[in-house]
């Protein structure tokens, strides 16, 4: 979502916005909310301010701080993550304000469109999307193996509950928050930390990550090539919602990931020279890329990125302007053509 304002408020070719939204939103239902670019955009900033402003009500009837709710509002609708008690959420201690919290980030990660379809009472197009189906689904299957895993640690069903279903919701959409340090979880728990990292959340939301709807894509294009594989003559056409993909797509989906892997790989070489451990090393850089914030040993979520050299702070910086804008769009913002063709 936030590519697709950066787009209209400084490209002034209607066509250059649309293609930089595409960079961030893949998949087939990327577009216009409505035929004005612009109006598109006010929509979401409504959209934006209302669930924002939602989430200051809900955590002030909770006790919080006026100043505190408003900072930790903001931190869930930008899906950024920052605190201003240095022991986090956590410091509240108040199951209440993490449930607030919870709602509110599992809100922004969702693709922004669906509400719009909400608000114009368009409900099938919600029901039948796969995106929010599958963001649903990842975040509870997570979350019920996680709370068996680590259920021994804490020995009580809604304190498991509690911390397992916040620190889910908060990976998955590149929060970050935290109320439990996750760095003392199981393996088995921290490995699924880990790979929602990568998933991240919706497409058209605020989330980063690689995104839902990319790995549903790539997903169905692996099915129906291995079907094809098996039956060479046979017709195989990719389908979300309904919907035909076009092989743009699917090949933009597939382009993308060699860049998301590509950036990964480099990033992981550059960072290694501070020959720190291996979980250390990846994790910042997956973190950083995808905008979670903490990561897991000596950059966990009771931890933080000081100890590392000014070189490796450098590209973990670039890693998360990379990851936010999604590689593409900046790219296309560096490009001296597109200034040169529009001013």
């Amino acid at each position: 979502m936030g590519v697709l304002v950066l787009a209209i408020a400084i490209l002034p070719s209607s066509a250059d916005a649309l293609h930089l939204m595409r960079g961030e939103c893949a998949g087939p239902q990327v577009g216009k909310i409505v035929p004005k670019g612009k109006l598109s955009a006010a929509y979401l900033y409504i959209i934006y301010a209302v669930l924002t402003l939602a989430t200051v009500i809900f955590l002030l009837i909770g006790k919080m701080p006026l100043f505190d709710s408003v900072c930790h509002a903001m931190g869930a609708a930008g899906t950024g993550g920052f605190s201003i008690k240095n022991t986090g959420v956590a410091y509240y201690n108040s199951p209440y304000i993490e449930a607030v919290l919870t709602v509110s980030m599992f809100l922004f990660g969702v693709n922004f469109s669906l509400y719009y379809f909400i608000l114009i009472k368009r409900f099938k197009e919600v029901l039948k999307n796969t995106e929010i189906k599958v963001y649903i689904a990842i975040i509870a299957i997570a979350s019920i193996i996680i709370g068996i895993n680590i259920f021994s640690m804490y020995n009580s069903v809604p304190q498991t509950i509690r911390y397992t279903v916040f620190q889910v919701v908060s990976t998955m959409t590149s929060t970050g928050f935290g109320t439990a340090d996750f760095n003392q979880w199981p393996m088995l728990s921290k490995m699924i930390i880990l790979m929602l990292m990568f998933i991240g959340a919706c497409a058209g939301s605020t989330g980063g990550g690689f995104k839902v709807q990319r790995v549903i894509i790539m997903y169905k294009s692996a099915v129906k090539y291995m079907h094809k594989i098996i039956h060479p003559k046979s017709v195989n056409i990719v389908k979300s919602d309904d919907k035909t993909m076009d092989t743009e797509t699917i090949h933009g989906v597939h382009n993308y990931f060699i860049i998301y892997m590509g950036v990964i790989a480099i990033s992981l070489l550059l960072i290694s020279i501070n020959n720190e451990d291996f979980t250390t090393t990846f994790t910042s850089v997956i973190t950083c890329f995808n905008n979670i914030g903490p990561g897991l040993e000596k950059v966990g979520p009771v931890n933080n990125f000081a100890f590392l050299s000014d070189f490796s702070k450098y590209v973990l910086s670039a890693d998360m302007l990379l990851g936010r804008l999604e590689c593409l769009p900046l790219i296309i913002l560096a490009s001296p053509s597109v200034w040169r063709k529009n001013f």
